[in-house]
């Protein structure tokens, strides 16, 4: 008699205990920890892969990193905006954005996108296409700013009224 009870209390612990038994544990789910794009797309791995740029203008910069796995160079063509451009990345090596100057790193025709906005970019490698949606950040976060194509103004803040400053008026 006493193990029923017991056996039933166990049973009945469990039940109410909040056991996940059947439940996805939210620390098991993968994402990506950045603000660009994490995707493979057959040997190019593109990493924290975004779009930085000003609202207004028309061209926007490409920050992020590729990783080649494959031992011979490979070109990744990169399009949107109706821009194209093609990258050499080398073998087991990898092409970072930020450490490249030139029109390989600006996207075109971005005029109408405004930061935090998703953009389709196409990528093809090796007769692989895929169109991913970048992501569009322009210089309100610190480590982007430098990136921007023709330079971050950062918008006027409006200084804030206070009771002491309305009542002289």
């Amino acid at each position: 008699m006493r193990q029923s009870v017991a056996a039933g209390a166990v049973l009945v612990m469990l039940g109410v205990s909040g056991c996940s038994f059947t439940s996805e544990q939210s620390t098991t789910t993968e994402y990506a920890p950045s603000d660009g794009i994490v995707k493979d797309l057959g040997p190019v791995l593109l990493r924290n892969v975004l779009i930085v740029g000003n609202q207004g203008e028309s061209e926007g910069r490409l920050v992020g990193t590729v990783f080649n796995t494959t031992d011979q160079p490979v070109d990744l063509s990169i399009r949107a905006g109706g821009a194209e451009t093609i990258i050499t990345v080398e073998g087991d090596g990898e092409f970072r954005f930020e450490e490249e100057a030139g029109d390989d790193t600006t996207v075109g025709g971005l005029m109408t996108t405004p930061p935090g906005s998703l953009v389709d970019v196409d990528f093809g490698v090796d007769g692989e296409d895929a169109t991913f949606e970048v992501p569009v950040l322009d210089g309100t976060l610190e480590e982007y700013r430098e990136f921007v194509p023709g330079g971050f103004t950062p918008r006027p803040v409006e200084p804030e009224v206070n009771e002491e400053a309305a009542e002289g008026e």
